[in-house]
């Protein structure tokens, strides 16, 4: 396996007294012990503790279900036993001065004295390092900005303590960086050892991902575990380009998706979304995860993640989810392949690549709703309301909706359209509120609800006006009232 030489020495963060630049800025470096790690099993996770519910919860967004890959321990092990965990200090600005800022630049558990003479990214689960992506930073986000050592056997009783965490970092005096030990079984002596970086840390650094690697002595045993909070302008190690590795990694999760036990699948779904478009294959067997009968709701969740981070990169495979929607799917298989498609968007790097996307998988819907599925309507308002207010194409595909023959669902979406900037998107949605309202083959109640409707506009047309004049001399007394009400107040 190729590794990084030593001259990409992370160590260097914590060597006392010397000098080194944050973004071309001169910091002076310090170390502080923080406390003693005690591991019980040996596998070690580093991770945002406030990201650690017990378990996945139906429903939960995408950005939870990735921060829940940070539950897994890293590949590697040590001995268990207990370590020092050290921290580097950066100040910026003169000593004592108002300006003078002291915050965390990086992290290390000692496992032994011996310098490390190559370094190692740190791989979770079962994943090797030769499977990393060398364009992508394995690490996570911590936000709020408290990040943590465990051992992985106490894992599930962290969430337990988020209080405490949340009341132990609060913001305080310079110092601004903190940092406290729990001990989480009394019996073991199992602990967190955890630290906040500093609240006065430079804001762009605020959601960059917390990469971990291993420093390795010449034999391969790991001396060192850091944390690097990316701040330093040190050279980092780098990581090898095996694309190989990383397709025969996919098709092993994949055999773990079709014969694997429960727990085996879990890891799986976790690993299999961080390949991206290299996953391109996987997606079948996703989606037949998310359509088996025997899946539980959290393994649904999951397979939506992983199929939102593949997709998002190979739009292609979009084509899959569109003829398992169109295949006539109910329940929780269609909520967590709508939940799939929305959350591509998140996913994405180009949001513009999400258009026509989101365009084939509405035409599926909407089929399937002319051919007589009812049960599609409220389906297809949360798939277009997913994609959220201030995208683009949620105002197309809206005007879109304007043209079905939903009645009920081109009210809804007129009176989401109102929203929008567009006056465009204005006069698409007045004008089919307006020819409903002057219907008077249409049930009652809908036309009341597209006169309704017209209050949330800041400003009504001229078709709209008209309607509403009409509206205003009709048989129907509550028809009546409400077109008069709303034409006294755009008066």
């Amino acid at each position: 396996m190729r590794v990084s030489s030593a001259t990409e020495d992370l160590l260097a963060a914590f060597e006392d007294s010397r000098v080194l630049l944050d973004r071309g800025r001169p910091v002076a470096v310090s170390t502080h012990h923080v406390g003693t790690l005690v591991l019980t099993s040996g596998r070690i996770v580093a991770c945002n503790p406030l990201t650690l519910p017990p378990r996945p919860l139906p429903g939960a967004h995408l950005l939870a279900l990735l921060a829940l890959d940070h539950r897994e321990p890293f590949s590697r092990t040590v001995r268990p036993g207990r370590y020092p965990v050290v921290l580097s200090i950066i100040r910026s600005g003169r000593a004592g001065s108002p300006t003078s800022h002291e915050f965390i630049a990086m992290a290390m558990v000692r496992f032994e004295d011996e310098r490390p003479v190559r370094w190692e990214m740190a791989a979770r689960g079962e994943r090797s390092p030769q499977a990393l992506r060398p364009n992508q930073r394995y690490g996570y986000r911590a936000d709020p900005d408290i990040t943590a050592f465990l051992d992985a056997d106490v894992v599930e009783r962290v969430s337990d303590r988020s209080r405490q965490f949340i009341e132990t970092f609060t913001d305080g005096e310079t110092p601004s960086w903190s940092s406290t030990v729990l001990t989480l079984d009394a019996k073991s002596g199992a602990n967190v050892v955890a630290f906040s970086s500093g609240t006065l840390a430079p804001s762009s650094m605020a959601h960059s991902a917390y990469c971990s690697w291993w420093g390795l002595a010449e034999d391969g045993r790991p001396v060192c575990l850091v944390t690097d909070l990316q701040h330093l302008d040190l050279p980092r190690p780098a990581l090898p380009d095996d694309a190989e590795a990383r397709l025969s990694r996919v098709r092993e999760l994949m055999g773990h998706l079709r014969y694997g036990d429960a727990e085996m699948r879990g890891r799986a779904l976790r690993e299999i979304g961080g390949y991206g478009g290299e996953a391109r294959e996987a997606v079948g067997v996703l989606i037949g995860r998310i359509l088996a009968p025997e899946s539980d709701p959290a393994e649904r969740e999951y397979s939506a993640a992983a199929i939102a981070r593949v997709c998002a990169e190979a739009p292609e495979q979009v084509e899959l989810l569109a003829r398992a929607l169109a295949s006539g799917v109910k329940g929780e298989p269609l909520a967590a392949l709508l939940r799939a498609v929305g959350s591509i968007a998140v996913c994405s790097r180009d949001p513009q690549r999400f258009q026509p996307i989101a365009e084939r998988i509405l035409g599926v819907l909407i089929q399937r709703l002319e051919d007589g599925d009812r049960n599609l309507q409220a389906a297809i308002k949360g798939f277009v309301w997913d994609l959220g207010e201030h995208r683009p194409e949620a105002w197309e595909l809206l005007v879109r909706l304007l043209r079905t023959g939903d009645l009920e669902l081109r009210v809804s979406a007129a009176l989401r359209l109102s929203h929008s900037r567009s006056p465009l998107h204005h006069e698409a949605a007045l004008e089919t509120l307006a020819n409903i309202i002057i219907d008077e083959a249409m049930d009652l109640e809908l036309r009341v609800a597209a006169a309704n409707s017209l209050n949330s506009f800041p400003l009504l047309s001229v078709t709209a006006r008209t309607a509403l004049w009409h509206a205003a001399s009709s048989k129907e007394p509550l028809l009546a009232w409400y077109a008069r009400d709303l034409l006294r107040h755009h008066a």
